[in-house]
């Protein structure tokens, strides 16, 4: 039963979840969402994921095709945290170059 109750959490929670230890939870999102954060090197979530901070932790946030940012993310009065991503490509530069003919 208890595997049960762990398997709907899981699939109604989606990819929320919260790592850290005790302390304040900060809300932490992604503009997209989907990216890995990883806190101080250790545990890791996918956006959007609850964290516990305790003190001021560094995170890198990271997601393929957009640019990884460090961060450190502190325990304040705010409970949510939104950081935009930005690709790691211009997408103009792909109308710019021709493909090669096929044969």
């Amino acid at each position: 039963m208890r595997i049960a109750a762990s398997i709907v959490a899981v699939i109604f929670l989606g990819g929320c979840q919260t790592i850290g230890g005790s302390g304040d939870i900060l809300n932490l999102q992604t503009d997209p969402p989907g990216a890995l954060v990883t806190i101080d090197g250790a545990g890791e979530c996918e956006t959007p994921c609850s964290i516990k901070l305790n003190g001021p932790q560094n995170a890198r946030i990271a997601k393929a095709g957009f640019v990884t940012q460090y961060v450190v993310l502190n325990p304040s009065s705010k409970k949510q945290v939104v950081v935009p991503l930005e690709l790691a490509a211009a997408s103009e530069s792909v109308d710019e170059t021709a493909l090669p003919e096929l044969d």
